[in-house]
């Protein structure tokens, strides 16, 4: 009888204390985040830029592609037609001066420009813009975002790099991306070679500013970079908004159609 009780008083503590275990919370542990997640709220977007989810949605479309034409070890001409016709549907990521107005319109991703005049405290800063552009003429620039293109005025809000190209006694006007500098001239279009996460590609640019996506012969940068050489530039009126661009400079190119180097004036917003 003894021994029952014993056993039973042991059954019971058992069963009490089964109760009083509190069960193992089992957690899932989150995948290890990449470098991507911690610099920007919304993916896509750059470390300590003003960027919306629009913008970080369209620069990682744009990425990613860029990735797969870098990774693809196909024809390169299939490239650079696939990188076309993102342009002409998408645009492609250029950099221009604007204002912070700019977010009341067609939203570029901000930056604050490494320019001491640019950021007086005596007027409104000047900013530098990020945004997927088609092409850019005189007076407008056509602006690719949140599936509308829009017409955007040049000179004011969106502001790009003037480039004068001096040629049989006249000069001619181009409208170029920040930092940009053309490699070459053949048919009137200045050839731009652009570079993005370690892939190559040239952009074409009219005088009218028409943009193209161009499959160029690679194994000749060598010969036009040989050609290309520093030189004092013209003084004349042809002269860039000192307000933006405090620096200009010259270069010999190489003209595929006159067998010449010809002079081109560039402009940076500063000397660093």
């Amino acid at each position: 009888m003894v021994t029952l009780m014993k056993t039973a008083y042991l059954i019971f503590f058992i069963s009490i204390s089964a109760l009083a275990t509190p069960k193992p919370k089992i957690e899932l542990i989150p995948p290890p985040k990449t470098m991507e997640d911690y610099e920007h709220h919304f993916k896509g977007c750059l470390e300590n830029s003003e960027c919306d989810q629009v913008m970080g949605l369209q620069l990682t479309r744009w990425n990613d592609l860029i990735k797969k034409l870098r990774d693809d070890a196909s024809d390169s001409s299939k490239k650079f037609q696939l990188l076309e016709i993102f342009r002409e549907k998408y645009g492609i990521p250029v950099e221009f001066y604007t204002y912070q107005k700019s977010q009341q319109g067609f939203k570029p991703l901000l930056y604050n420009s490494s320019c001491k005049a640019h950021n007086s405290t005596n007027g409104e800063k000047i900013l530098q813009g990020t945004s997927f552009i088609k092409s850019i003429r005189n007076e407008t620039a056509t602006v690719w975002r949140d599936q509308t293109q829009i017409e955007v005025p040049t000179g004011e809000i969106l502001v790009p790099q003037p480039v004068y190209v001096y040629k049989d006694k006249t000069v001619t006007r181009y409208n170029l991306p920040l930092n940009d500098q053309p490699l070459f001239i053949r048919n009137g279009e200045l050839f731009i070679l652009r570079q993005e996460d370690d892939f190559f590609y040239f952009l074409s640019i009219s005088s009218s500013g028409d943009w193209k996506i161009q499959n160029i012969d690679m194994t000749r940068l060598s010969e036009w970079s040989d050609k290309r050489s520093e030189v004092i530039c013209p003084k004349d009126s042809n002269k860039a908004d000192f307000k933006f661009f405090q620096n200009e400079f010259c270069k010999f190119i190489w003209d595929e159609d006159l067998k010449q180097k010809i002079v081109v004036k560039m402009h940076k917003g500063c000397t660093i």
